[in-house]
């Protein structure tokens, strides 16, 4: 296997499924106080989602992740741009794989044809050697930086949602709002308690506006 080759399979795993392992992951529980509307945001109403009967114990909600992850307008915008960084690593560790194959093949060729002295062939070896290390400790520095961009990335995301969260909450005043994922420890959520389609649709609302204009 090529060492891009290697970048590419350990940067493949990256994308849209992260978001789904760690945002929200800890996001088990909220509890917030009164939503105080902005003046210069204020969205359209939509319909809440009932809650559990005060009598008959804490008000819950859920929001499902996965519909979040696919629906949500940020996401996109935040996996292109880390495709993008991927992309360039790619590149910048494939440029330097094919410069030491070329310096090798090179090497192979005088040394085969007898054009080189044993003194000078020991030396270039050596530094083949050299470069091969340097190779390889790129391929994993630039491996850390693709990990490093995607925990920041999810990390940035989990806030947005959180922060939103506790203004949202202010004015429906759940007592829980679980995290709700397929294959995680809830089996099976009654969709009268599903808040998901407000919750994006309110985020996206506020994402658009913060959204920088594209001329």
């Amino acid at each position: 296997m090529t060492e891009n080759t290697a970048l590419k399979e350990k940067s493949r795993g990256s994308g849209i499924w992260v978001f789904n392992i760690v945002l929200l992951a800890g996001l088990i529980v909220l509890y917030v106080l009164h939503f105080m509307a902005k003046d210069e945001f204020q969205p359209q109403e939509i319909q809440q989602a009932p809650a559990t009967k005060e009598a008959s114990g804490p008000r819950i909600a859920f929001i499902d992740s996965d519909m979040l992850m696919e629906q949500y307008e940020m996401v996109p915008e935040m996996v292109k741009a880390f495709e993008t960084s991927t992309r360039a690593k790619e590149v910048q560790i494939r440029n330097k794989q094919n410069e030491f194959e070329e310096k090798v093949s090179d090497f192979q060729s005088r040394l085969q044809g007898g054009n080189i002295s044993m003194e000078i062939a020991q030396i270039t070896e050596q530094q083949l050697m050299k470069e091969q290390q340097d190779l390889m400790s790129l391929r994993d520095e630039l491996s850390d930086q693709l990990a490093r961009e995607e925990f920041e990335m999810n990390l940035q995301l989990l806030e947005i949602v959180s922060q939103f969260l506790e203004e949202y909450n202010r004015s429906r005043q759940y007592d829980m709002i679980f995290n709700y994922q397929q294959g995680t420890n809830i089996f099976v959520a009654n969709q009268v308690y599903d808040i998901t389609p407000e919750v994006v649709e309110l985020l996206n609302q506020e994402y658009r506006l913060r959204k920088p204009n594209k001329k």
